[in-house]
């Protein structure tokens, strides 16, 4: 199994808290998942049909965190045709307000 090294680049400075409070604010439905250390939340329906899926580990302290919020990050930003950081600058926006 592949070490997955912490990458700087990746690290968009944001918990796993922050982006669920915002993709929760923005219409995204937690749904089911067996795996307990992932929260899987659905979206938009995508051009296949099916509702566009978004993953989080369950805590801030798994060695893959930054990594799976950096990619939850970018989904946002594809699904909303959004750059970004316009969705980081959201995101802490968002954070701010809690």
């Amino acid at each position: 199994m592949a070490m997955i090294e912490h990458n700087p680049i990746i690290d968009l400075n944001l918990s796993k808290q922050d982006v669920e409070s915002y993709i929760l604010s923005h219409g995204w439905q937690q749904i089911d998942h067996p795996n307990k250390k992932l929260q899987v939340f659905a979206g938009l329906v995508g051009n296949d049909g099916r509702a566009i899926r978004l993953v989080l580990p369950v805590g801030n302290d798994l060695k893959d965190t930054p990594l799976r919020i950096y990619q939850a990050v970018q989904t946002i930003a594809d699904v909303e045709d959004r750059s970004l950081d316009a969705v980081v600058a959201d995101i802490e926006k968002v954070k701010a307000s809690r």
